[in-house]
């Protein structure tokens, strides 16, 4: 597999190990004490500024732009084992790990910081999405919670959806800049930026009660309906 930042690329090869070209700064040059660690390599993801690989032993390695995660602070590589799957905003990493809880590291105003009020509630977190300026963690028990830009998503606190609404969500989705939740009873909710699709429009609410999948692309959502129609939202964005 090949991944990339805005000016490097680096390879996945078939024995585990990893090579990097283009921008340093950028990820483009391993550094030969990171280089001796990438052994055994099962996944990359990287931000816009730097890479984040995923050993077979759980463990994660990072390089490139320091202050978009390509280093991990002593707190958070601390707890940086049993690693499950990983996730990344255009400057921060964010880590699954195998316990349920979850950690992030790299730039704060991309999702790189979680406060305190919101690390105490990751805890049994069944998946991770994101925008480029925030996570969104979904519980085992429904719940959704949201940390990084507050415009990007990273603040569930639009009237629309404010809780209990956002309460049994079966699935959880994301364009560049927005959330789309699927409840258990069919119904839809979004947030983030309204160009991205964080508002459902007022003439598809009615619409959206009885939604079996949503599609996510990079600037709207589409929801399938059971009664084999569907809805995508915004219908006038700009890219």
């Amino acid at each position: 597999m090949i991944v990339s930042t805005s000016s490097a690329f680096a390879a996945l090869l078939n024995d585990g190990r990893v090579c990097a070209w283009g921008k340093e700064i950028f990820g483009g040059k391993i550094p030969d004490h990171i280089q001796a660690q990438l052994q055994s390599v099962k996944m990359i993801i990287s931000t816009f500024f730097a890479f984040a690989a995923l050993l077979n032993d759980d463990r994660v390695i990072c390089w490139g732009n320091p202050d978009h995660g390509g280093k991990i602070p002593d707190d958070i590589q601390s707890q940086l084992q049993n690693v499950k799957m990983m996730f990344s905003t255009r400057g921060a990493f964010a880590a699954l790990l195998i316990d349920g809880s979850v950690v992030a590291w790299g730039n704060k105003k991309h999702g790189g910081k979680i406060p305190d009020d919101i690390q105490i509630q990751l805890q049994n977190v069944k998946m991770v999405v994101s925008t480029d300026y925030s996570f969104a963690a979904l519980l085992n028990d429904g719940r959704v919670i949201g940390w990084g830009n507050p415009g990007f998503g990273g603040e569930i606190s639009d009237q629309y959806i404010k809780p209990p609404l956002l309460q049994s969500v079966k699935m959880l989705f994301s364009t560049f800049d927005a959330y789309a939740a699927l409840l258990n009873d069919g119904s839809v909710r979004a947030w983030g930026n309204t160009e991205y699709g964080g508002k459902i429009p007022d003439n598809m609410v009615i619409q959206l009660q009885n939604a079996k999948m949503i599609i996510p692309a990079q600037y709207e959502f589409t929801a399938l309906l059971n009664d084999g129609k569907q809805c995508t939202w915004p219908d006038d964005y700009n890219i």
